[in-house]
């Protein structure tokens, strides 16, 4: 169930937002508490889809700060008005129960506990004390910083499961985006998403579109594979877009999400057994090694890996970054024998430099913090080097392989002046596609490859890696400008 929360303020603005979200919507909830003057009845009828009432008390992330009969006689009013669903919390489940009445018709009820303090620990004691209630369904929320967090949605939701009871579990924000798109492959009855004015009642609530056209999360299994996108920051990525229709088109019943991550570790240990792959991207491309059981050559030499695929025995992982670059480099000018420099020290670029250097470039890597730059050459075997004496070495090519220039901080640059001798500049961003860095060389003549070839490449080779079936590199340039042009 795709429930769509109606949030107004305003009854024009929370009819627009029902008549918007209808095509996308399986129920509505109106929250009376962030609506003024609200016309229940007509926003009821309006929705044409059952309707859960809720009246979000301050004390659990709601607005409403009145006295508690006050908040119980506008539930009221809801159910008089035709409510299918109410929602009270857990800390007023008695009395509310003992005040609200239906008339000759059933209503069904939710009991509801919203966590936002802190990470839920005792989630077996909390859902015991949810499902005492007798409630028709059970909802668990809590604020999640991280997506490891996402294990108490996953443990919520498979005790209701073996219990057969209907449940909602969510964490919200950014690094619980993926228990929203997850829901019925965890084994949850309904989760929430945003109308499509993008007005959220939670932080973190995807578009009810977005939940439906692009995840297709309404009709997942647990029988659904899983995969995702591992790193911080991961909101830029188009990574959504490309995959879960191409995964569609080429016949997997498989779903692709953001995983928000800082412990790495952790989430290691408590989600990852979920899923079946990651793409890896900043900052863990090197940390993810240490949990892989086997690593292809290529991706061991360069001591990055940005694929992740589980197989008998573990996770194997992969690096298709590097092939991904050079080939999108080299349909414009061959590197053998050429003098490149990468700017950055990270694990994009370990991977430019570490292929470039293998196919016969004269590699040169540059960074802010010098002591990096002298570390990722000597583990490479490649040469470093300064700004300052960058134009000395007559460069034929320079990488940018940093996030200087990346959305939304599109006006930087990694370099602010090209030598002469530069004959062509690639910048691994793809998001823009055209960074400033790309836009000041060809402003001085100077060929520009951008990180949208570098990006289909290596998701070409990604999905193969996932699915076992090759995608067309038409296909997911096609949806990635789609989705950027969508921004």
């Amino acid at each position: 169930m795709i429930i769509v929360p109606v949030t107004g303020p305003d009854m024009p603005r929370a009819l627009a937002q029902i008549a918007a979200s209808s095509r996308y919507a399986d129920l509505f909830e109106l929250r009376i508490d962030l609506l003024t003057a609200p016309d229940l009845p007509r926003l009821i009828v309006s929705a044409r889809k059952p309707v859960i009432a809720t009246c979000r008390p301050a004390r659990e992330g709601g607005a409403f700060v009145g006295p508690e009969p006050d908040r119980l006689a506008i539930l009221q009013s809801a159910i008089d008005g035709g409510a299918a669903m109410v929602d009270l919390e857990l800390d007023a489940w008695n009395e509310g129960r003992a005040c609200l009445r239906a008339s000759r018709r059933r209503i069904r009820w939710i009991a509801s506990h919203h966590e936002l303090d802190r990470y839920p620990h005792l989630v077996k004691s909390l859902y015991r004390a949810l499902r005492r209630t007798g409630a028709d369904i059970v909802k668990f929320a809590y604020v999640a910083d991280d997506a490891w967090q996402i294990r108490a949605a996953m443990e919520f939701l498979g005790y209701a499961r073996t219990d057969r009871q209907r449940a909602v579990a969510i964490a919200m924000g950014e690094a619980g985006e993926a228990s929203r798109i997850l829901y019925r492959v965890f084994g949850g009855w309904g989760t929430f998403a945003a109308p499509e004015d993008g007005n959220q009642s939670a932080p973190g609530q995807l578009p009810a579109s977005v939940m439906k056209k692009v995840f297709r999360s309404h009709v997942r299994t647990a029988k659904t594979k899983v995969f995702g996108l591992v790193g911080n920051p991961v909101s830029q990525s188009k990574g959504i877009y490309i995959h879960n229709p191409l995964y569609r088109k080429l016949g997997r019943d498989a779903v692709y999400c953001r995983f928000k991550i800082t412990d790495l570790a952790r989430f290691m240990r408590v989600v990852a057994g979920r899923a079946q792959g990651f793409s890896v991207t900043s900052p863990h491309k090197r940390a993810m090694m240490k949990y892989l059981a086997r690593v292809e050559p290529l991706a061991r030499s360069l001591g990055a890996v940005n694929s992740v695929v589980r197989r008998a025995g573990g996770y194997y992982g992969k690096n298709t970054d590097a092939c991904g670059a050079l080939d999108a480099i080299e349909q414009r000018l061959r590197v053998r024998g050429r003098v490149m420099v990468v700017i950055g020290a990270g694990g994009a670029a370990r991977a430019i430099g570490g292929e470039a250097a293998r196919r016969g470039a004269k590699v040169y890597v540059v960074n802010r913090t010098t002591a990096r730059a002298q570390r990722l050459s000597r583990a490479l075997g490649l040469r470093w080097t300064t700004f300052d004496a960058l134009a000395s070495l007559r460069p034929e090519i320079i990488a940018n392989a940093t996030s200087a220039g990346m959305w939304p901080d599109i006006r930087t640059t990694p370099l602010e002046k090209f030598p002469a001798s530069v004959l062509l500049a690639f910048d691994a961003i793809y998001n823009p596609s055209m960074t400033r860095f790309l836009s000041d060389a060809a402003g001085r003549g100077i060929v520009t490859v951008s990180g949208v070839e570098m990006y289909a490449g290596q998701a070409v080779e990604q999905i193969l890696l996932f699915t076992g079936k090759r995608p067309g590199l038409r296909d997911v340039k096609r949806l990635f400008l789609a989705a950027t042009r969508a921004q």
